[in-house]
């Protein structure tokens, strides 16, 4: 189960999806994302799951829940609303983004704040900013960004949902579940990674000891540029 993140649709993941061979991949959108209204429920992780759950096959047996950036935040609440056996991955993603008390490895609120303000006034110029953030610690980060940027403007997602994401972005907290869920987790993380800071992966293992955390190079989209490696990781996990 793929989810992806904020200002992006399911297409996100397609190279992949392509790697990944035979195993069976469900792309679902999140909330006021991929041409999916409800935008305003993805403000609360826990409703954007509910929103996300109704894409889901009927016969479900063991989902591997992977989310990227934001999308790690509903994937820790998918996880948590499952009853049965699961897996769970982070893909550059943490249970809560902005710093809070023993959680410094992360945003300060106020770049939250400005990401808001910025797209009341010029959601362009924030689109341009925020992927070439995601660019930032690629190979080739021009080639990236306007890829990016391709991606996201191919299929935009809703004013309502954008405003609800960056809610959840600052506000969302699922460090509990990260920390105690009855089923395997894991973490790809990045060291140049300018929106989930270094140092989250020590985080995420301090909460979790048995955690599978790996920290390679690149930045916040750098699995763009060699889904096979982050494939690989995923089969480690499955195995």
């Amino acid at each position: 189960m793929l989810i992806h993140g904020w200002g992006f649709d399911p297409g996100i993941w397609q190279p992949l999806r392509e790697v990944l061979g035979a195993r069976r991949v469900v792309l679902p959108a999140l909330p006021g994302h991929g041409g999916r209204g409800q935008g305003e429920r993805l403000a609360d992780p826990s409703a954007a799951a509910r929103e996300v759950e109704d894409q889901l096959p009927a016969d479900l047996v063991e989902p591997v829940w992977i989310g990227w950036s934001l999308g790690g935040l509903v994937a820790l609440a998918l996880a948590q609303r499952w009853r049965g056996p699961q897996r769970l991955v982070l893909v550059n993603a943490t249970p809560r983004f902005t710093v809070a008390d023993q959680w410094l490895a992360a945003l300060e609120p106020a770049a939250l704040a400005d990401f808001s303000a910025e797209l009341e006034r010029d959601r362009t110029a924030l689109e341009r900013r925020f992927t070439a953030l995601c660019a930032l610690g690629a190979r080739a980060p021009a080639r990236l960004r306007r890829e990016l940027l391709a991606r996201m403007g191919a299929n935009p997602a809703t004013a309502p949902g954008l405003r609800a994401g960056l809610q959840a972005l600052a506000t969302g907290d699922l460090r509990a579940v990260w920390s105690g869920l009855d089923a395997p987790v894991a973490a790809w993380m990045t060291r140049d990674d300018r929106l989930v800071p270094a140092g989250t992966g020590e985080a995420l293992t301090a909460l979790r000891p048995d955690a599978h955390v790996r920290e390679s190079a690149g930045g916040h989209a750098s699995w763009l540029e060699d889904p096979q490696a982050l494939a690989g990781f995923v089969e480690e996990v499955m195995a």
